[in-house]
């Protein structure tokens, strides 16, 4: 099936919507997990960093809960609960939307809106434990739990009453009286028995559940009067207004030390501090957000109060000082209005956007925490002087913008023109704030020469000149002026010269577009009068003027070309070739007005969308369509990166900024549908990256069914590998024999071209399963049943009729296939063979305080000090380094000593002197006067004793486990391992009888060798410790080399570990393959 051009990638700006948020703590590290459309995402708190990201659900979310691992999301009657971000089950039990849920020990209790309250046991999701019913005449609102009240819940109503159930033995315990106004919120307090209740009226009560008594009223608890609408006028219309936002949406206590803080928030979007020990207010923070307020949390133990609305955007306030009064501490936004223009700028890795709610942001493509909004020189502090909200202050919405990366550093780059404004604003990008110029001509030169002042009219058209050094501002009246963007001067104005003298403005109305080509030599004006006019730069001077028969609404202009496009009324675009000022080309299609247009940087694509919902892409070249894409929203503005690889879009009624990947480049050329007039409809991106955001289906038994069915299909084939031997003796004799080396060298030739994939839980599968895991990655090839039919079907096929060949090709293809077919179950086998055994390693206890492996086949390093391992490498080097220039002199009088056995050990063993014997030793008494036990002079001596080294290694091996003796020598340094190692060197003796004497000793020196290569086999097959037992490896083929080449049994070890170690290799050579022939491609497409 033909696919579209761009798929899409991931959606930036969205932080939160109108969801309240869940907060857990887990260690000493709080996590918030927000919703935003069909999925969730977490941030931690520390620093507000986002995490993770949810998979996509069926519809959008609207409560959410947590515990541990576990995100639970309700999207309408279905609550989808999701590990980390792998969904894992639904629970399906209501009739209508869930309002609530909250998760007690290991029971999730859900709200809805069919007066029902449900009780499901975490984890199990056929049905709720329980399922009780709230009664006919009362509609619930929220719930909370009451803290130290076991199994008890609290249920609000829209009739101002409260209920309070017990969801174990699912009876009522008691019904609290209405208070006349609808509930909309409910908290529990830190002193016992309290809870608070935010009311619609803008009430908030605290409330003695045990005695049903009110403690405490707080009338306009959110603060609503104390706005910033009462401030501007105290009109009857704005207090109304004011009163209808006054209910309070979201309460939170303060706790630990410190004053007791009630946080209260409203629908006028304030947060109101109130003094609970004084009972008055203590500090209301004024245009906290720009919309009701969804959710407060105070940190437990900390002056930290977290905040979010539905502006998009989540916020903390910290209470320092003595008088506690909060300042705003870090936040995360994005658009709180849907953006109506968006820019690519530094080669596509930012973005700038700029959109109805009148803010300039930045977009990082990359990292979501270097995206930011553009200051506008201390908003929040003017406005909270002057008594009014900090949305008025900042500049009306950017209707065009600009920018030039040249001169980013020296001073502004940016431009932007404002509704209604007449000037222009420069920006420094920078500094992430607003220029110190205002580019607006003076009052003087406002109007052509001999023309009478007029009122200067708004500026609807920007350029930057590819230099940097200056600015094009037209305005509504037809003006263009030119400004220095160092010193902010005006450098003159472009006028047409009648034949008379008289001066015109360039466009006889609203200038729409501008641009300047690469050498400033040429100036380019189109203007809502139908025509596109071309100027000297330099002389401001009319060089050129095309009609171009309907008034022009977009300009593009491609600079190394001197191509512009110009869309037009009559939804027709225009290509100009601006310096003989013609057209050349003319692109229709669309069947609504167009919205935005671009041109790709190697000026072959033209990029534009309209009213229509859809998105063309033309051939320049060609003059023809190459796709038509159908968004579902119309798009409102486009931008194409200077590398083509990613498209951005801005949408109707969407406020994020949404991004697309070019399919010839991250996807299949081929698949690709090209010069079509057929729309293809395509999705919005969500907000993680393709791949990650596709859709979870099936619950946790799906997944565990599917995990299983591979354990099954790798254990079926590993069966039918051991029963091959038998299987092929009984075949014909056109089969032939083969021997296990030839199977073996045909199975890693196999391997070799990816004709078997691994996962990384150690199964086979084919690559139909391949493509159903991957966007971006496809196989040419099938499964291992369908390679197996293709080879029958091609035996049966080649026997048939008419088939050019003689019997002896035929009976030779014949063998060949065959012998493929043999090739490839052999490969399977020895996949699924290492596969189990990688996976059997994964499952063992590793107590030898090496970190435990995340997966099997994954190699897990040691987290052991770079120095302890690399020096294992160059022990050599650095030992003759450090070799003493002068032997050390011997001292004239040596002190006293006791004789000691060399060891590694930091505990001394001392030695007694040779053919000593103790008197008394038969009755185990010491010598006289020595607190030092001496041997007998028949003993076998200290230094003849195995080293702990050499006696872990024995131990281990009899108790099947080498735990022990890996955690030994990851203790040991690197001259110590080294000097370990030595100590197990098998020394070669001659053909003599001292040579048959030492024969046991030889042999018990091989067989530790023997032993060692046993311990880094299994360290391989488990891939812990991956470079410790590299650099161990290596080291005992330069000590032992010369040992495992005389030895035949040590040389089958030598070879095992060789073939283990080749097979690594193998799949990360396929992996790296991969990415080599990506980058070969991605380049090879840029030149």
């Amino acid at each position: 099936m033909s696919g579209p051009l761009f798929k899409p990638f991931r959606a930036l700006g969205y932080i939160t919507e109108d969801v309240p948020f869940a907060v857990q703590r887990r260690g000493k590290e709080t996590y918030a997990v927000v919703s935003v459309g069909r999925t969730w995402q977490i941030y931690n708190t520390s620093k507000l960093t986002l995490v993770m990201v949810g998979p996509q659900l069926p519809r959008a979310v609207v409560a959410l809960a947590t515990k541990g691992d576990l995100t639970f999301a309700a999207t309408g009657a279905a609550i989808h609960e999701a590990k980390r971000m792998h969904a894992t089950g639904v629970y399906a039990g209501h009739r209508a939307a869930v309002l609530q849920m909250l998760v007690l020990g290991d029971n999730l209790l859900s709200l809805g809106k069919d007066r029902q309250l449900l009780v499901w046991k975490i984890g199990q999701y056929d049905a709720p434990e329980a399922v009780i019913d709230l009664g006919a005449d009362f509609e619930p609102s929220c719930m909370a739990h009451p803290d130290t009240y076991i199994n008890k819940v609290v249920i609000g109503g829209t009739d101002g009453s409260l209920q309070m159930w017990n969801f174990k033995t699912q009876q009522l315990v008691h019904s609290f009286k209405s208070w006349g106004s609808p509930v909309r919120c409910l908290a529990a307090s830190p002193a016992l028995d309290v809870m608070a209740v935010g009311l619609a009226d803008g009430r908030a009560i605290l409330h003695n559940l045990r005695y049903d008594e009110q403690v405490m009223v707080l009338h306009n608890a959110a603060a609503a009067g104390t706005g910033a609408a009462r401030f501007l006028q105290g009109t009857a219309a704005a207090n109304a207004a004011a009163a209808s936002s006054a209910a309070v949406t979201c309460l939170s206590f303060r706790t630990g030390q410190g004053l007791p803080l009630l946080a209260v928030g409203g629908s006028a979007g304030l947060i109101a501090l109130w003094n609970l020990e004084g009972r008055c207010l203590h500090h209301v923070i004024r245009d906290a957000h720009d919309r009701p307020l969804l959710g407060l949390h105070f940190f437990a133990g900390e002056p930290l109060l977290m905040s979010s609305a539905g502006d998009n955007s989540i916020k903390q306030w910290v209470l320092d000082g003595t008088d506690a009064v909060p300042r705003l501490l870090k936040f995360r936004s994005g658009h709180s209005a849907p953006p109506a223009v968006v820019r690519h700028y530094a080669e596509g890795l930012r973005l700038l956007s700029a959109g109805a709610d009148r803010s300039f942001r930045l977009f990082s493509t990359i990292q979501d925490q270097q995206s930011r909004e553009l200051s506008q020189k201390h908003t929040a502090a003017r406005a909270k002087k002057l008594k009014v909200s900090a949305e008025e202050l900042k500049l009306p919405r950017v209707t065009q913008m600009a920018a030039c990366e040249t001169r980013e550093r020296d001073w502004a780059n940016v431009v932007t023109c404002h509704a209604g404004d007449p000037a222009a604003y420069t920006w420094r990008l920078a500094h992430f704030t607003l220029g110190e110029h205002v580019l607006l001509p003076p009052p003087e030169e406002q109007q052509a020469p001999g023309q009478q002042l007029q009122t200067a009219a708004a500026a609807t058209a920007v350029a930057v000149s590819c230099c940097g050094n200056f600015a094009l501002v037209g305005n509504d009246a037809g003006r263009v002026d030119r400004y220095n963007l160092q010193s902010g001067i005006h450098r003159g104005s472009y006028w047409r010269k009648q034949a008379d003298g008289a001066l015109l403005p360039a466009h006889e109305s609203t200038v729409v577009g501008l641009g300047s080509d690469s050498c400033n030599k040429l100036l380019v004006t189109v203007g809502s009068d139908a025509a596109l006019r071309t100027w000297d730069f330099r002389k401001q001077s009319l060089a050129g003027e095309l009609l171009l028969g309907a008034a022009a609404t977009h300009l593009a202009l491609h600079t190394g070309s001197d191509l512009a496009a110009v869309g037009c009324v009559d939804r027709v675009v225009r290509l100009v070739d601006i310096e003989a000022c013609r057209v050349v080309r003319r692109f229709s299609g669309h069947s609504d007005r167009l919205t935005d247009v671009a041109i790709s940087a190697d000026c072959r694509w033209l990029l534009t969308a309209g009213m229509d919902c859809t998105l063309r892409v033309w051939d320049i070249p060609a003059s023809q369509c190459l796709q038509v894409m159908h968004m579902g929203t119309p798009v409102t503005s486009l931008t194409l990166s200077g590398s083509q690889d990613l498209l951005a879009t801005a949408h109707v009624n969407k406020r994020g900024v949404f991004l697309w990947s070019s399919q010839l480049m991250f996807g299949d050329p081929a698949a690709v549908a090209t010069y079509s007039e057929d729309a293809i409809p395509v999705h919005l991106p969500t907000i993680a990256a393709a791949n990650a955001g596709k859709q979870q289906q099936g619950g946790k038994k799906q997944q565990q069914q599917r995990q299983q069915d591979k354990v099954r299909v790798a254990s079926a084939r590993a069966g039918k590998q051991q029963q091959k031997g038998g299987d092929d003796g009984s075949s014909s004799e056109e089969d032939g024999q083969q021997s296990e080396q030839e199977d073996e060298q045909e199975a890693t030739q196999m391997l070799q071209g990816r004709e078997v994939r691994l996962l990384v839980d150690g199964g086979v599968f084919s690559d139909a399963e391949e493509e159903s895991s991957s966007d971006y990655y496809h196989s040419d090839g099938s499964s291992s049943s369908s390679d197996s039919e293709a080879d029958a079907a091609g035996d049966s096929s080649s026997d048939e009729p008419g088939n050019s060949g003689s019997e002896d090709e035929l009976q030779q293809q014949k063998q060949r296939k065959k012998k493929r077919s043999r090739a490839r179950r052999a490969a399977e086998a020895a996949a699924a063979a290492a596969a189990a055994v990688a996976a059997a390693a994964y499952r063992q206890t590793d107590s030898s305080g090496a970190p435990a492996p995340l997966g099997p086949n994954l190699a897990t390093l040691s987290l052991l000090p770079r120095s302890q391992w690399e020096n294992l490498l160059h022990l050599d080097t650095i030992k003759a380094r450090s070799k003493p220039l002068a032997p050390p002199k011997k001292p004239e009088a040596a002190p006293f000593f006791l004789p000691t056995v060399p060891g590694l050990s930091r505990n001394p063993v001392f030695a007694a002197a040779d053919g000593a014997e103790v008197e008394g030793a038969e009755e185990g008494e010491a010598g006289p006067g020595s607190r030092v036990l001496r041997s007998r002079g028949d003993s076998v001596s200290a230094a003849a004793a195995p080293s702990a080294f050499v006696a872990l290694l024995r131990s281990s091996s009899a108790a099947g486990d080498f735990a022990s003796f890996i955690s030994h020598i990851r203790g040991l340094s690197p001259a110590a391992l080294d000097l370990e190692l030595r100590a197990t060197l098998v020394l070669e003796g001659d053909e003599s009888a001292a040579a048959d004497e030492s024969a046991e000793e030889e042999n018990e020196d091989v067989k530790d060798v023997g032993l060692l290569l046993e311990a880094l086999q299994g360290e391989l097959d488990a891939a812990r410790n991956f470079e410790m037992v590299q650099a161990l490896l290596a080291r005992v083929l330069v000590i032992h080399g010369d040992t495992l080449m005389r030895h035949a049994s040590l040389l089958s070890a030598v070879q095992r570990l060789q073939r283990r170690l080749r097979g690594t290799w193998l799949r990360l050579d396929e992996l790296l393959q991969n990415v080599r022939c990506m980058v070969d491609f991605i380049g090879n497409a840029q030149q």
